[in-house]
């Protein structure tokens, strides 16, 4: 029987960070991991879809790089290679993580774990005593109930990933980043792609302006969106597909050879189940402090049930984090006004704080916004890819900056100037006041706040 300071279930992007962390501040780890450490994020999730996406990327520009003077005869797209690549790629991360938890000392356990108390876990025949436990179950994908889909045999995100046939025709459920993420993969590499939201837009949680751009891109690319889509049924006979839905009170059918769940995953509660830990639909309950009810019991990540969390890998990591401290001793709390989300399409989708019809409920006429244009921007021009902008939402007379909104190239990368902006409060003066290297990328956000002021330079007035 092994006793610690803290015992982690789940190896995902909350559970790693939050042993790597506590190791750090010289607690004593252990780390339950059933699979690979990484967990969904680095083996079958955030990671490999976005080497995937890389490659499908460099063979679209291929493809389609006559205006840069390139001429590609017989190009063509071999996804097994793709999907080989993109295995060595998590294969290494997960090496990589595997020899940071043995540099700091962190005992990794592979196995299933249960909780059997507030102090114990079990994995196989061993019991792990801990002053303190972190759930960190992670997410499972969801079924939603719709007649024949799970007799169909859907793709999802982790099988997605191990095709190495591309699909013809490919219909996918659900507009959120998961759907659109690999509808682009898919249509870059050859497939018809058919989105069915059932939603006003996909991406629902994202600015109008920015999912209008978006929306308008993709379809060029050859991805046909259909938002307000309600799936009714979904068929399959042999090797193709029928997806019935009812668009705006009309019912239509799609065919394809593949059907793709893109609508999200939900807490996986396995090995807690009987732990006796409050929930709500979206999973386990927490504080700010990531405690459960639970003397003694902490819960991170996408098995927790605040929408706040948004399922992101990046804020499980951050949830560890504080979960670790709060256990140590030290005041601290998470704090998600200030949470950057990403959607790898091709052009990207970032954003950051409230979207310009969440600062208009909160701040009424105190609330402006200003853009600016990606075809203003040499670097974007230079790149061939200037469909997008960038979007400030500010609020008092100060304009403190309260939302900002980036679809275009590498809008993943640009978002973290905003997010730091406004992490430190910061007003449109103090980004319009700050030199940005010319030419790049980033100076849309600078040309977005000279907008804000009424003193543009690269944008008409």
């Amino acid at each position: 029987m092994a006793a610690y300071d803290i015992a982690i279930l789940g190896g995902g992007p909350g559970g790693y960070v939050a042993a790597l962390h506590a190791a750090v501040k010289g607690a004593k780890v252990a780390l339950v991991e059933r699979d690979r450490v990484g967990g969904i994020c680095v083996t079958v999730g955030c990671i490999p879809s976005k080497a995937l996406l890389d490659s499908s990327h460099a063979y679209w520009l291929a493809t389609h790089g006559e205006e840069h003077g390139i001429h590609v005869e017989g190009a063509r797209f071999e996804l097994a290679a793709a999907v080989a690549r993109k295995d060595r790629v998590v294969a290494q991360l997960v090496s990589g993580v595997e020899v940071l938890l043995k540099g700091r000392k962190a005992d990794l356990i592979k196995g299933e774990g249960t909780l059997i108390s507030p102090t114990q876990l079990r994995v196989g025949q061993e019991t792990i005593d801990a002053k303190a436990v972190i759930v960190a179950t992670g997410s499972k994908v969801g079924m939603p109930p719709i007649k024949g889909l799970a007799e169909a045999k859907p793709l999802d995100n982790v099988s997605a990933l191990a095709l190495t046939e591309v699909p013809k025709r490919l219909i996918v459920i659900g507009g959120g980043a998961i759907g659109l993420e690999l509808g682009t993969f898919f249509a870059e590499i050859g497939s018809d792609v058919t989105v069915l939201e059932m939603l006003p837009q996909p991406i629902a949680y994202a600015d109008a302006d920015v999912v209008r751009t978006l929306v308008r891109s993709l379809e060029s690319r050859g991805v046909k969106i259909r938002p307000n889509a309600k799936v009714t049924e979904v068929r399959r006979d042999g090797p193709r597909v029928t997806v019935a839905a009812e668009i705006e009170g009309k019912q239509e059918t799609f065919e394809g050879d593949q059907v793709l769940l893109g609508a999200g995953r939900v807490a996986n509660l396995s090995g807690v189940e009987q732990a006796g830990l409050v929930t709500n639909r979206l999973g386990i309950t927490v504080d700010e402090r990531m405690r459960t009810n639970i003397p003694g019991v902490w819960a991170i990540g996408d098995c927790i049930g605040d929408p706040r969390a948004a399922k992101l890998a990046h804020v499980a990591s951050t949830q560890g984090e504080v979960a670790v401290d709060t256990i140590l001793g030290a005041d601290v709390a998470m704090d998600y006004d200030v949470v950057p989300n990403v959607v790898y399409t091709h052009p990207e989708v970032a954003q950051v704080g409230l979207t310009e019809a969440q600062a208009k409920e909160k701040y009424g006429a105190e609330t402006k916004v200003a853009r600016y244009s990606f075809r203003g921007s040499g670097r974007a021009l230079a790149l061939g890819e200037s469909d997008g902008l960038t979007k400030i939402v500010t609020a008092g007379k100060d304009q403190r900056i309260i939302g900002v909104h980036i679809v275009g190239p590498q809008a993943s990368e640009l978002i973290a100037e905003a997010t730091l902006a406004m992490r430190l409060e910061a007003t449109v003066e103090d980004v319009a006041a700050t030199i940005h290297a010319h030419p790049t990328l980033a100076e849309a956000f600078r040309e977005a706040s000279l907008s804000a002021l009424g003193r543009p330079i690269h944008s008409p007035r």
